[in-house]
């Protein structure tokens, strides 16, 4: 009687596995061109925090500049050069969060927009879990408070917010999460109602696993794809509304700029000096289309592979 052999297969290294998931990216030209354009504004950041042209706001030059080989963008009402004042407020949005002289001296790392995204998509997807598995009455409660929130236009509830704690990067991320919430939970519960439906869920509940194991074990191993495609999309979001904050004048205070401040302080010299809005403008403008082109190409991508 023969031996049958034995094949040995070679398990593919931690590095390739992890490059054959990021290649995926760039199988996508939407998604490519918008990690360009976000990619972009990172490099921008991390070179502010080392260097910019001038301080960013020091107002060492005339009023209302055209662009010139001396301000590349031109200067504001203020004197202050505009270039540095983008590469500046590039930090706040994305790279850093002050926190109040209270608590600490130094800034944390990563921007307000990700630390609410971050927030609102931790918060709305344990609210999410729990009341698409354990259903009934959790699955009432939950939801009629999340469409509560979800009733109120978002700009209200960060009047609200901010309004009631006063202005801050923390009082930010907390308004950015409250609002974001409710959107991640129903992603969360629909997700959730889906996948607890499969056999793998019916074989944990037969081991005797606990809840909160085959909602964080089980379940959302499984739906994590859907959720951080949908938390690439409301960093755009979160820009776009600290940007909405920073002109009614309520957004991230000073002494660091914000590109939505810095539109809504240039715009009462819009006819002498166009160029001081639509460089900021421009800035928000294009971090969120390419977060948003990002977050959409790897969306197709996903879907295709999992075809």
């Amino acid at each position: 009687m023969t031996a049958i052999p034995v094949i040995e297969t070679k398990q593919p290294s931690r590095w390739l596995s992890i490059w054959k998931s990021v290649s995926i990216i760039f199988e996508s030209r939407v998604a490519t061109v918008g990690l360009v354009m976000v990619f972009f504004w990172i490099l921008v950041g991390v070179i502010s925090i080392f260097w910019t042209p001038y301080g960013p706001n020091a107002q060492d030059f005339v009023q209302n500049l055209p662009p010139n080989s001396t301000n590349w963008l031109g200067t504001d009402h203020m004197g202050r050069d505009i270039a540095s004042r983008l590469m500046a407020g590039t930090q706040v949005i994305l790279l850093k969060t002050r926190l109040p002289r209270s608590v600490a001296s130094f800034p944390i790392p990563v921007g307000v927009a990700i630390w609410g995204v971050f927030g609102s998509l931790t918060l709305g997807t344990i609210l999410g879990l729990n009341a698409g598995y354990r259903g009934g009455w959790s699955d009432q409660g939950i939801m009629q408070v999340l469409d509560a929130l979800i009733a109120f236009p978002s700009i209200v509830l960060y009047l609200v917010v901010i309004a009631a704690l006063g202005q801050g990067d923390l009082v930010v991320i907390l308004a950015i999460t409250v609002t974001g919430a409710p959107g991640v939970a129903r992603l969360a519960r629909s997700l959730t109602m889906d996948i607890k439906t499969r056999d793998y869920i019916r074989a944990a509940e037969t081991r005797g696993e606990n809840k909160w194991f085959i909602m964080f074990n089980e379940i959302l191993p499984n739906a994590r794809g859907p959720l951080l495609v949908d938390a690439m999309l409301r960093v755009g979001y979160a820009i776009f509304a600290i940007g909405t904050l920073g002109f009614l004048g309520i957004g991230l205070p000073p002494p660091d700029p914000d590109w939505g401040n810095m539109v809504n302080e240039a715009r009462k010299n819009i006819f002498s000096n166009p160029v001081a809005v639509i460089w900021p403008a421009l800035a928000i403008a294009t971090l969120v289309i390419g977060l948003n082109l990002f977050a959409d190409g790897l969306r197709e991508e996903l879907t295709r592979y999992q075809k």
